[in-house]
């Protein structure tokens, strides 16, 4: 009997210890930041709330934790004065709410189902690298350097230094009118159709290290050196690596989303009644008919005129001016 007891005045010493070790102090993550009204916001939901955010606003809250929170004790008063008024039992908030329910059920399933499910390995990457090199080839590639003045005597003044032997770079500096002055008139790399045509057109009969004569140009006159070429070459694996594999990713996944459609649609036995179907979309599809208007003739005199590779324009304004 003595014995019975000693036990059980040891198991419950070490009890005692165990729980004991396991009531620890709240981790300060824990630690209550905001109350309002009976809600609480621990530093830990706050930093969550942070982490959550997308990289570019995280930045931002980062430097200014406190307005962030200042916002969100104000989304706590708009919540409790919402609920304080019935909102959260008014109709067209449940039905938002349903909705948005059965998005987050439907995007998690695709995550579960699809995207989790996705996965591209290191030889199929490299076979299609292998079969699709022409596709990762590199285009060709000029660089150059210009000075831009307002005058083409000052530009065949400056063309008769440079065949004095002064400084190309320490010219453009001096006396280039252009942004890209400060770093000796340098105009970085371009592929062709991406600087003004006139421009362009000097630049691709240079040979490396050559000046041109003056060219004209909307912005004024130039004088133009050809600092290096590139030509077109098959970037290796390891660059374009991520490219492939997100590819890869779009077309499994694809592949995927269209497998658990049909086993949902088995699963489920979707039926679609034609007769009603027709009724919808027949007196859509004529009145759709009826109110477009015809075409008007083009002048026969006006040429169409073609529209300009994407981002063009915007890199002529900042490679040159």
């Amino acid at each position: 009997m003595s014995n019975m007891k000693t036990r059980i005045l040891i198991i419950t010493l070490i009890a005692a210890v165990v729980f004991t070790g396991c009531a620890r102090k709240p981790a300060p993550e824990d630690k209550v930041l905001v109350t309002v009204s009976n809600r609480t916001m621990t530093l830990r939901d706050f930093n969550d709330r942070i982490d959550r955010l997308p990289d570019y606003y995280k930045r931002v809250v980062e430097r200014n934790k406190k307005r962030f929170l200042e916002e969100m004790i104000a989304e706590m008063l708009f919540y409790e004065e919402g609920v304080r008024k019935g909102l959260d039992r008014d109709k067209e908030v449940q039905d938002i709410l349903r909705e948005a329910k059965k998005k987050v059920v439907i995007t998690k399933l695709i995550k579960n189902e699809v995207e989790d499910k996705t996965k591209v390995t290191d030889d199929q990457m490299k076979r299609f690298y292998e079969t699709h090199k022409e596709s990762f080839k590199s285009p060709e590639l000029w660089r150059a350097s210009h000075i831009l003045v307002g005058t083409e005597q000052e530009a065949k003044d400056i063309s008769d230094q440079l065949a004095g032997g002064a400084s190309f770079e320490e010219l453009a500096k001096k006396y280039s009118t252009d942004a890209t002055a400060e770093r000796g008139g340098d105009v970085g790399y371009f592929r062709k159709g991406q600087l003004v045509p006139d421009f362009e057109k000097a630049c691709l009969k240079l040979d490396v290290g050559q000046a041109s004569d003056v060219v004209r140009t909307q912005f004024g006159y130039h004088i133009i050196k050809l600092t290096d070429k590139k030509e077109p070459q098959v970037q290796p694996f390891e660059s374009v690596k991520r490219i492939i594999e997100g590819e890869l990713k779009k077309v499994r996944q694809s592949e995927l989303l269209d497998e658990l459609v049909m086993k949902l649609k088995d699963r489920y036995k979707v039926q679609i009644n034609n007769d009603t179907l027709q009724a919808l979309e027949g007196p859509a599809k004529e009145s759709a008919a009826q109110e477009v208007p015809a075409a008007p003739e083009r002048p026969a005199a006006v040429e169409e005129v073609p529209e300009a590779p994407e981002g063009a324009a915007n890199e002529e304004e900042a490679a040159v001016k």
